[in-house]
């Protein structure tokens, strides 16, 4: 099998709530990854959540996360996942792996060293920003440095905080190194930066860094936070995913049969489906070349409903997608910005959203 990448998703799932409230769809297709937009979309009013990833690692997590909400109450499934301390992890699994399809059970059951770690911390993403919060903690300002941010009462003084820390030679050329081609490179394959130069990245996000800090509330930023200390913000109001709030837990927990989760890729997964009405697609056109493109939106014109709503992401560059797919497109420019408004992870320059004509 391959490599758990994600144990959690660098997405805002605020973004696909907010689609939802106002498109209302019953049947969604969403990427898997760390499974936590999918737990947090799941509602009473959906009918059907199609969660889809090629990498069949990925899809015995979210298998595993979907059994372990089945059983345990949510303070059982914080400590299962490594949210908090646990001395029984494995014994937790035992109890519930009769409820994982065959792959999912065997995958783990070859895996239980990261069982015991907590699911939400093994993934190769989860390492490297572990790696980086370390280094930024230990090297360049501490713990207590980076609280200020966080408990700034406005935007001013979030604005304060950029221009006394985060103007100086010392912080650019420390995360100029830190999220270099090359240390991305100690972490992920090459293929995933092929196009990429030496320092595309590391500019990239001190531009979105500072856009952040100087325009959107910092004080329930999880992803920051997940960053810089390996902890969400349980405190604050939308400081988790919100499938792991106790509101939203308990959504997804009288939901979860509705959620079949396929480890597949997105082609195969629509060839066999109709009448979805919600793609939310990640960012996986900022993964594929044209002919894959190409096949995706191919894919998509026949399975989706009349009025189907498709969202996408782009981190550093926005989409060329075929000809006979966007004259179908009509993109919703004020739902986009909005959206672009609510997501905090830092990592996508442009947000599409729209629906079909």
């Amino acid at each position: 099998m391959s490599k758990l990448y994600f144990s959690q998703i660098r997405e805002d799932s605020l973004v696909e709530r907010e689609i939802s409230k106002i498109a209302k769809p019953k049947k969604i297709l969403v990427i898997g990854s760390g499974g936590c937009t999918a737990f947090s979309i799941l509602n009473d009013s959906v009918d059907q959540v199609l969660c889809v990833d090629i990498n069949p690692a990925q899809c015995a997590l979210i298998e595993l996360k979907k059994a372990a909400i089945n059983n345990f109450p949510l303070k059982e499934f914080l400590a299962f996942i490594g949210e908090t301390p646990c001395q029984d992890r494995i014994q937790m699994f035992e109890a519930i792996a009769n409820d994982l399809p065959d792959y999912a059970r065997e995958y783990w059951q070859q895996h239980s060293q990261d069982i015991e770690k907590g699911m939400n911390y093994i993934g190769v993403n989860e390492r490297f920003y572990r790696f980086i919060g370390e280094n930024v903690c230990r090297n360049i300002y501490d713990e207590s440095v980076w609280r200020e941010l966080f408990t700034s009462k406005n935007l001013e003084e979030q604005q304060a905080f950029y221009e006394k820390y985060l103007t100086t030679s010392e912080w650019k050329t420390a995360a100029k190194i830190l999220l270099s081609k090359t240390t991305h490179l100690q972490f992920f394959p090459s293929y995933m930066f092929a196009n990429a130069s030496e320092n595309d990245f590391a500019e990239f996000f001190l531009s979105q860094f500072e856009k952040e800090v100087k325009t959107k509330p910092i004080y329930n930023n999880y992803f920051l936070s997940q960053i810089l200390f390996s902890s969400y913000l349980y405190e604050e109001d939308e400081g988790v995913p919100f499938y792991l709030s106790k509101e939203g837990y308990e959504v997804a927990k009288r939901n979860t049969d509705k959620l079949a989760i396929h480890p597949v890729s997105i082609q195969e997964l629509l060839r066999k489906e109709r009448s979805i009405d919600a793609f939310y697609l990640s960012n996986v056109f900022d993964w594929a070349d044209v002919k894959g493109k190409e096949l995706l939106c191919n894919g998509i014109l026949p399975a989706k409903s009349a009025k189907a709503i498709v969202l996408f992401r782009n981190m550093l560059s926005t989409s060329q997608l075929p000809e006979d797919f966007m004259k179908q497109f009509s993109c919703d420019e004020e739902l986009s910005e909005r959206c672009e408004g609510l997501e905090r992870s830092m990592l996508y320059q442009k947000i599409t959203v729209g629906q079909f004509v």
